[in-house]
C-alpha cells in the first residue's frame, strides 16, 4: 500500500534525494565484487592460502544478507535518513579497517572490516529503495525505482572490473587503496544525506525484536553457510560433509524457536503474516528466481571463453553487452510501471530473458559467432533490465503498509540474495556434469527455466490499485 507522495516541501529536492541514494547504491554494490580480482594479491601479502582467502568475499555476502532484515526494521523505527547516515558511516569505518589491515598484516582485521562494510551496505541498499518507493510521487516512482535498480545491478556487474582497474592504476602492492577509495565517497554521502534527505522520523514507539533479530540473523548465516558448497548433482556426498550439514542442522533447529519468539513479539523482525498474503508470497518467490537468474552472469564469461577458445579472463568483456543493455531497461521499465503497473512490465522482461537464454543455448553456442553472441547477450541484458529490482520492489510496496516499507524491501532483498547463493552450485553442476558445450547449454536452459517459473507465478499475481 504505497503512500501517495512526499511532503510538499520535498518537491524541489527529488533530484538531490535520488542522487544521494544512487551513490549509496553504487558504493554498496561495487564492493560485492571489487575484492574478487585482489584476492590472490591479498593472500600473498598476508601469507594465507586460498581456503582462508575466499572468506574475504564470503563473509561480506553472508553478513550482508543476514543483517538486512534487522537494519530494515531499525530504519522503519528510527527513520530512514538517520539509519542511512549511520550505515554509510559504518561502511566508511569498515573500509578504513580493511585498508589498515594491509599495513598491520592482519587478515583477522580485514575480515572485521568486511563485516562492518556488509553491515553498512545491508542498510544503505534497502533504505534507499524504500525511500524512493514511498517518498516519490506516484507519477515519478516507477522511473526512480527503475534508475535505482539499474545502478544497483550494474554496480554488482562492474565491481570486479573497477577493482581490476584500481589495482592496475595503483599497482597490486597497494591493495589497501581498494578500500581507502571508498572513504571520501562515504564522507560525501553523509554530508549529502544530512542536507538533502527528508526527515522521516519513523515510529519510535515500536520496540526492536532483539531475540527475533538474533535468531533470524543466525538462521540466515547458517542457511547460507550450509548451502554455499552443496553439489546438487552429488547431493548425498556433499550434504554428508560436516561443513554442510552442521550449519544446516543449526538453521533447522532455529526455526521453531524463531517462530515461537515471533508469535509473541509485539513488532516481529519478520512479519509472519506475509506468508498468508498470496501477493507477497508470489513476490518473494519471483524475487528468489530473479536472484537465481542474475547470478548466472558470473558463469557467462566461462561459457564465452569455452565457446571461442579464449584465455581465462577474456570472456568478461562480453558481459559488457549484458551490462550496457541492462542499464537501458530499468528507466524504461520504471516509466511503464507508472503507466501500466508492475505485472506486465516484469512479465515483458522475463519473456526477453527466456528468449535470450534459449538463443544463447541453441544459436549463440553452436554458431560461435561473436556478433551473434553479443546479440543474444544484449537480449538477456535488456530483459534483465526490465525484470530486476524495480518491479518486485514496487510489488512488495503496493502490498505492505508505508510504515514497514523498509522492512518489506529488506525481506525481498534477502530472498533474492538467497537465490544468488543457491543457484551457482546448480549452474556449475550442469557445466561439470555435462560434456563440453552440452554442459553449458544445459546450464543456460536451466536459467531459462528459472525465468519461466517466475512467468508462471506472475500469472497468479493481481495488481494493487
Amino acid at each position: 500500500m504505497i503512500s501517495h507522495g512526499a511532503e510538499s516541501d520535498q518537491g524541489p529536492r527529488y533530484g538531490a534525494i535520488l542522487v544521494v541514494y544512487l551513490l549509496g547504491l553504487l558504493v554498496g554494490g561495487l564492493y560485492v565484487g571489487m575484492v574478487i580480482p585482489a584476492r590472490t594479491v591479498v593472500q600473498a601479502s598476508l601469507g594465507i592460502d586460498s581456503a582462508a582467502g575466499i572468506w574475504m568475499i564470503n563473509i561480506y555476502t553472508l553478513f550482508y544478507a543476514a543483517l538486512i532484515p534487522t537494519i530494515g526494521k531499525l530504519a522503519d523505527m528510527h527513520g530512514r535518513k538517520r539509519v542511512f547516515m549511520i550505515c554509510v558511516s559504518i561502511f566508511g569505518i569498515g573500509s578504513i579497517i580493511c585498508g589498515v589491515s594491509e599495513h598491520a598484516g592482519s587478515f583477522a582485521m580485514l575480515l572485521v572490516g568486511r563485516v562492518a562494510q556488509a553491515l553498512g551496505a545491508g542498510g544503505m541498499i534497502p533504505v534507499a529503495n524504500a525511500e524512493i518507493g514511498t517518498s516519490f510521487p506516484a507519477e515519478k516512482r516507477g522511473v526512480a525505482l527503475g534508475i535505482a535498480a539499474a545502478v544497483a545491478g550494474i554496480s554488482n556487474v562492474l565491481g570486479a572490473v573497477v577493482g581490476s582497474a584500481i589495482l592496475g592504476i595503483l599497482g597490486g602492492g597497494t591493495w589497501s587503496a581498494l578500500f581507502f577509495v571508498a572513504v571520501p565517497f562515504c564522507v560525501l554521502l553523509v554530508a549529502g544525506a544530512a542536507v538533502f534527505l527528508p526527515n522521516n522520523l519513523g515510529d519510535k514507539s515500536r520496540k526492536l525484536d532483539i531475540a527475533g533479530s538474533v535468531l533470524f540473523t543466525l538462521f540466515v548465516l547458517m542457511l547460507l553457510l550450509g548451502i554455499k558448497d552443496i553439489n546438487f548433482f552429488d547431493f548425498l556426498a556433499t550434504i554428508a560433509k560436516p561443513a554442510t550439514w552442521i550449519p544446516l542442522l543449526v538453521a533447522v533447529l532455529i526455526i521453531p524457536a524463531f517462530i515461537y519468539v515471533e508469535r509473541r513479539a509485539s513488532d516481529p523482525v519478520f512479519n509472519m503474516s506475509y506468508f498468508h498474503n498470496r501477493q507477497i508470497v508470489i513476490t518473494m518467490l519471483v524475487s528468489f528466481f530473479i536472484g537465481c537468474s542474475i547470478i548466472s552472469m558470473s558463469v557467462i564469461p566461462e561459457f564465452v571463453e569455452f565457446t571461442f577458445g579464449l584465455q581465462a579472463g577474456d570472456g568478461g568483456y562480453y558481459v559488457a553487452a549484458i551490462g550496457i543493455f541492462s542499464i537501458v531497461g530499468p528507466p524504461l521499465a520504471g516509466r511503464f510501471i507508472d503507466r501500466l503497473g508492475a505485472k506486465p512490465v516484469l512479465m515483458f522482461g522475463l519473456c526477453f530473458m527466456v528468449l535470450g537464454y534459449i538463443l544463447l543455448a541453441f544459436v549463440g553456442a553452436p554458431l560461435a559467432m561473436p556478433v551473434m553472441m553479443i546479440v543474444c547477450l544484449a537480449i538477456v541484458g535488456f530483459g534483465m533490465g526490465f525484470a530486476m529490482g524495480a518491479p518486485t520492489n514496487y510489488m512488495i510496496l503496493e502490498n505492505t503498509e508505508p510504515s514497514e516499507s523498509t522492512s518489506a524491501i529488506a525481506t525481498i532483498t534477502l530472498i533474492r540474495q538467497i537465490g544468488t547463493s543457491i543457484a551457482p552450485a546448480i549452474l556449475v553442476g550442469f557445466i561439470t556434469q555435462g560434456t563440453g558445450m552440452v554442459g553449458f547449454q544445459q546450464m543456460l536452459l536451466c536459467v531459462a527455466v528459472f525465468n519461466m517459473c517466475s512467468l508462471a507465478l506472475m500469472l497468479f499475481y493481481r495488481e494493487g490499485k
